[in-house]
């Protein structure tokens, strides 16, 4: 399926307004992580300002407000990514509160397109949220002691997870992913070559607020140290963290649901400077559903992986795992192993990118009712060009083929062919 896409960037509005709006809704994030914040009234009233400074005296009107000023002598946002997907957005804040509390505040935000759907689509309307992306952190520095919080909005179908990912560099013990909202506190201390941090996240999913789907609210709280070798380049990090969600209201298409979880995660690495490092993981955890004691589970990861630099535009990274389910109602335990290559070429000519990526997988179980095999594999292009009547324009191309099979149930088993061309411009 060849679908076509056309995007039109919209400004990056409002964001110097939104300063101003952060600290005072520090408290309420914590509790209420879900918010809008008023441009149109911040306008207002910088408005009334202007107007009262030409009339009186306004020695007390800014008293309580911080001093807010842009690192960067340019007040225009970094473009930290920009693809067929969008642009996202960085802009970076110094504040001084009574000269005491001086965090660096970053955010984050993508730009999408006026039109975000393709043609001949037979959905004839979306929800704007679908695809927004926002991350504010606020973050201070004291000698060797360091605490923040982050709020984050992450929409249902935003595409290219991963490269948020890398690019955003959150700090959180919550990872991103779609389909969240909510705001993390952390603080971490480094006592000699051991650093050691504790954190508390409150997060919801079903952001758009489905009617027919839960909306769970899960807690996070936890513990990590890490141990960084002096001698040798290596890096040993363990941490201990707690979860509970709950569903917040009752849906129409499921039952209530509330669930415990405790996780035990460990890791080793090998930092071979700029040709390659290695890393060795092994994870525990235990899931408890409160009011369905069948689903009592312990899950084990373990793997390794690699990331492989032959040149500055040019990487791969190979993974290996193996992943064991216990159902301990049951006594039954389903084994999932995996081995997964990716290869990124950039700045072909200064113009392409290329990336290749493929992944095996098994999964079975010991009563011999679940047995399969998963290969994916794609190819993915995109460049930039010139053109006479746009400042930019961009294409992509992805190629996907996927395989399925199923040796249970052989009827089961399927072959998948992909193609998805985008196009991108900037009037």
């Amino acid at each position: 399926m060849i679908r076509l896409f056309i995007r039109i960037k919209k400004g990056f509005f409002a964001v110097r307004f939104r300063m101003l709006w952060l600290i005072p809704v520090f408290i309420n994030l914590c509790w209420n992580p879900c918010f809008f914040l008023p441009v149109k009234a911040a306008k207002a009233a910088e408005h009334s300002e202007n107007q009262v400074q030409k009339q009186t005296s306004v020695k007390n009107t800014r008293i309580n407000l911080p001093d807010l000023s842009v690192k960067h002598s340019s007040e225009q946002p970094l473009k930290i990514h920009d693809g067929p997907t969008g642009t996202l957005l960085k802009f970076q804040v110094k504040a001084d509160f009574l000269g005491t509390f001086k965090p660096e505040i970053d955010i984050f935000q993508n730009i999408n397109s006026e039109i975000d759907k393709p043609f001949f689509s037979s959905s004839s309307s979306s929800n704007k949220s679908d695809n927004r992306f926002e991350i504010v952190r606020l973050e201070q520095k004291l000698n060797d002691f360091n605490y923040g919080l982050e709020y984050r909005y992450v929409g249902k179908n935003l595409d290219y997870i991963n490269r948020y990912k890398k690019n955003t560099e959150t700090k959180t013990r919550v990872d991103l992913e779609n389909d969240q909202e909510g705001v993390e506190i952390w603080g971490e201390k480094k006592i000699r070559s051991i650093g050691l941090k504790t954190f508390f996240s409150r997060f919801f999913d079903n952001v758009d607020r489905d009617p027919m789907l839960p909306r769970m609210l899960a807690h996070k709280y936890g513990l990590e140290m890490k141990y960084k070798m002096d001698l040798l380049p290596i890096c040993f990090s363990f941490s201990h963290s707690r979860e509970e969600s709950e569903d917040t209201f009752e849906s129409q298409g499921s039952e209530y649901q509330r669930k415990q979880k405790e996780s035990y995660n460990s890791s080793l690495q090998y930092d071979g400077g700029n040709a390659f490092d290695v890393t060795a993981f092994s994870s525990y955890s235990f899931s408890h559903d409160q009011f369905n004691p069948d689903k009592e589970t312990e899950i084990f990861r373990h793997g390794i992986s690699s990331s492989i630099r032959l040149a500055s535009n040019l990487s791969i990274i190979p993974t290996l795992s193996l992943g064991e389910n216990r159902y301990l109602r049951y006594g039954e335990r389903e084994k999932n192993p995996s081995a997964s290559l990716s290869i990124n070429y950039c700045r072909i000519f200064d113009v392409a990118d290329l990336s290749l990526r493929g992944k095996y997988s098994q999964t079975r179980n010991t009563d011999r009712s679940l047995d399969n095999e998963r290969l994916d594999t794609s190819i993915g292009l995109s460049w930039n060009a010139d053109h006479l009547f746009f400042r930019k324009i961009g294409y992509s191309l992805d190629l996907g083929y996927n395989q399925y099979f199923d040796k249970i149930h052989e009827h089961n088993s399927s072959n998948s062919l992909s193609a998805l061309f985008k196009l991108e411009f900037q009037l």
